[in-house]
């Protein structure tokens, strides 16, 4: 899946030296004071410089005012420190301060510019109130193979009897012999325009009823006898829960305009999105093209709340653990490192980890909720050897 502007530029810096620090929140009682701490961390890394510069680029979901106390603290720790805060042209040292956050909790970044070298410095400082929770309700995630192969696969569908995988070109089917999978059949795909760069697609088989969702095009059809009538259309996806969207024929994210209940409403273009009923109240997330995600309550008219630090898929599951609903979403792209799979509950105005994240070996492409919003997740993985497999992720309560 793509990677955010935020991955890219900080895995360009980890190959170089870093010096990471982590807070405990018995010991912080407040971002402000914790400030002081990275003001003394990039003053070590930097060789104490009598004049700085400093920029700050925020991609948490710390709100104005905590963010400008924040940016006054460190401003503040700079001067307590007998440093002087000046103008780019009249500074010793350039230091560029992103603000970002993970699973965890508060992910803070500076780099540190001065003449020809560079230098970077993490600080990371979990936040209290998810800790707390991910002892609360907790649950575990087990991961199942279902299928590998070396033909990237955009979508899958099983039952006890069939197995069904979408790739970019055919639909292969494949029946159930002796424990084993054997294809019986492929069904092609013609398209009239060239695929993107980066394919995606969408597989819905109900009742033996087959539909293909793919850019610019639409395949409907049957599990038996096998048959699949493909055209060029512009239909919006289904996403889930009455939840449909348009897809960018050219690109690999939906551009933002909903149909079907919510046919007028748009929202910011995303790659994945999630709804479901909490009591008298909706909700929905999507994870937008930008690296946020935002959260709707009752209406779409404005974000509730905006998160950093999720990855760009995201499936719901309606399970009889915590709440009812949880999300089971990827980790931040990163080039470094394969993904992980969390599950996260919504709460109010935040998103809460309700279990521990699951480490995959490859890079996610798709997460979709299978069957009727059970505990089941479909998903497919890009593996680090080319390899793409089918998986199952499904929700277990702890006791």
């Amino acid at each position: 899946m793509p990677k955010t502007a935020y991955r890219r530029w900080l895995c360009a810096f980890l190959f170089s030296f870093v010096a990471a620090a982590s807070a405990n929140p018995q010991d912080v009682s407040s971002l402000p004071a914790a400030a002081t701490e990275f003001v003394q961390l990039i003053q070590s890394r930097a060789g104490s410089p009598s004049a700085v510069a400093i920029t700050f680029q925020n991609l948490s979901s710390l709100s104005p005012e905590r963010q400008e106390a924040l940016q006054n603290a460190i401003f503040n720790g700079f001067r307590n420190a007998n440093v002087k805060v000046v103008k780019p042209e009249q500074a010793v040292a350039d230091v560029h301060i992103t603000l970002s956050e993970d699973w965890q909790g508060y992910v803070w970044v500076a780099s540190i510019q001065q003449g020809s070298s560079s230098q970077t410095v993490i600080k990371k400082l979990p936040r209290q109130q998810q800790t707390q929770a991910a002892h609360a309700a907790t649950l575990t995630i087990r991961k199942i193979s279902v299928w590998q192969q070396d033909a990237p696969i955009l979508d899958f569908y099983q039952d006890n009897q069939n197995l069904v995988v979408l790739e970019t070109s055919q639909l292969a089917l494949y029946s159930a012999d002796s424990g084993q999978w054997r294809q019986r059949q492929t069904l092609g795909i013609p398209h009239q325009n060239p695929w993107p760069r980066d394919m995606r697609g969408r597989l819905e088989v109900r009742g033996g009823e087959i539909n293909v969702f793919l850019p610019g095009t639409r395949c409907s059809g049957k599990l038996s006898p096998p048959s699949l009538d493909c055209r060029a259309s512009d239909d919006p996806w289904p996403i889930g829960e009455g939840l449909v969207a348009f897809f960018s024929p050219r690109r690999n994210f939906f551009n933002g305009l909903l149909a079907g209940s919510n046919a007028g409403a748009s929202v910011a273009p995303f790659f994945s999105a999630a709804t479901w009923q909490n009591g008298d109240q909706r909700v929905w997330l999507f994870t937008g093209t930008d690296g946020h995600t935002r959260l709707f309550q009752h209406d779409l008219a404005s974000p509730a709340a905006t998160f950093s630090g999720w990855g760009s898929t995201l499936a719901p599951v309606h399970s009889v653990c915590g709440s009812g609903w949880q999300l089971l979403t990827s980790s931040p792209a990163d080039t470094t490192r394969p993904d992980s799979v969390q599950a996260v509950e919504v709460s109010g105005r935040e998103a809460l980890p309700v279990s521990a994240p699951v480490d995959l070996s490859g890079t996610v492409e798709a997460l979709w909720t299978a069957g009727n919003y059970g505990q089941v997740v479909n998903g497919v993985l890009h593996s680090q050897p080319g390899k793409y497999e089918a998986f199952t992720l499904t929700v277990i309560c702890n006791q």
